[in-house]
């Protein structure tokens, strides 16, 4: 059995030679002969391969496979693509650069994705510092046989963990590259409403996110119209015209709730939100309830406040900073009960929500 882990290297700045190290440590073997062996594949994107190379130890850098790959796109998308056609394992996985594994990972992955007999492996996550990122919000004590609906598995928008390379191929599974941020929600999206075998880590050894990096890729300010494009591209494609009623509502439900108040949050917290922002999200609300009218229903009497001053195109910053932080004051009732009470029990009521987050 083979697990090809993909890393993609955008500058020679970024700690490669932590994440190869620590995938080194991860209980896989990268000898040519051994059972469980571990082949790591990293693709050195719009920038040389030497000085790369050179950050990682010499002991290390002879079980690593180096390539370049150029597309002139600051996005990972294409050395991601890139990685994956060369994998030829049971398994594949994608790494940030900037990023480890706990030690033990990859084994303790494999170990649980072939006793599950499963296609998707979700990997826990958690902060360097050493708190746990809760995404995706499963259900208490859920392992194996996950519902994208009922485990929320739109939260989790990388597809981090272990795939079977034969699933990721046989639904022709890529990262678009037109994108500023977000290529990889129609990847992970299409992958949790695949109707695979999914499970999730629960207690496994974690993928850490380090922030010690110059600058990540997806960290870079841009308008709302590029920061969201693939929230809009996403609701207006076939395929997500080809699924279910409840399936569409889970998708757009999570894309209100994180992308769209977060980054409204992000500019009224920092005291930018004008009239233009307030246009332009709110042809984005426009966009994405016309393809899931219901997605809103769920949501908490404090998000649907902040949600109606979008959508009447509200373009004073206090009033929108005043509405971010209410709707995260999670002691008070406006956080908990939803509008449409009906709701309550909705798997994305906050209720339910926040109570399978703590609990992840």
């Amino acid at each position: 059995m083979l697990v090809d882990v993909v890393i993609a290297v955008h500058t020679p700045d970024r700690p490669v030679e932590r994440a190869i190290a620590s995938l080194l440590d991860s209980g896989l073997s990268s000898e040519p002969d051994a059972p469980n062996r571990l082949r790591i594949t990293v693709v050195c994107h719009n920038t040389p391969m030497g000085p790369v190379r050179a950050r990682v130890a010499p002991r290390d850098r002879q079980m690593v496979r180096f390539v370049e790959y150029s597309d002139g796109i600051k996005s990972p998308a294409g050395p991601f693509n890139h990685g994956i056609a060369l994998a030829t394992g049971t398994w594949v996985s994608i790494m940030g650069s900037d990023d480890s594994l706990e030690s033990g990972a990859l084994a303790s992955w494999v170990h649980t994705a072939d006793r599950d007999a499963t296609d998707v492996l979700i990997a826990p996550m958690a902060h360097a510092g050493g708190k746990s990122i809760h995404t995706p919000v499963v259900r208490r004590n859920r392992v194996a046989g996950l519902d994208p609906i009922a485990d929320r598995l739109t939260y989790r928008t990388a597809p981090l963990g272990l795939m079977r390379l034969e699933l990721v191929r046989r639904l022709g599974l890529s990262f678009p590259n037109r994108y500023a941020t977000g290529e990889d929600q129609l990847f992970s999206a299409q992958l949790w409403f695949s109707g695979a075998r999914i499970s999730y880590g629960r207690g496994l050894p974690r993928y850490l996110v380090h922030d010690d990096a110059v600058a990540r890729v997806t960290a870079t300010p841009r308008t709302i119209a590029e920061d969201l494009a693939f929230a809009t591209d996403l609701v207006r494609s076939s395929w997500f015209s080809s699924l279910g009623t409840q399936q569409r509502q889970s998708i757009v439900t999570k894309l209100l709730r994180v992308h769209v108040f977060g980054h409204v949050a992000l500019r009224a917290g920092s005291g930018t939100w004008n009239a233009d922002d307030a246009a332009a999200m709110a042809e984005v609300v426009r966009l994405l309830l016309f393809a899931a009218p219901s997605a809103a229903r769920p949501l908490s009497l404090a998000d649907r406040a902040l949600l109606d001053a979008v959508v009447r195109s509200e373009a004073k910053n206090t009033v929108m900073k005043s509405l971010t932080l209410a709707r995260r004051r999670f002691g008070h009732p406006r956080t908990w009960v939803p509008r449409n009470l009906s709701c309550l029990l909705h798997p994305e009521a906050p209720l339910r929500f926040m109570t399978a987050s703590a609990l992840v």
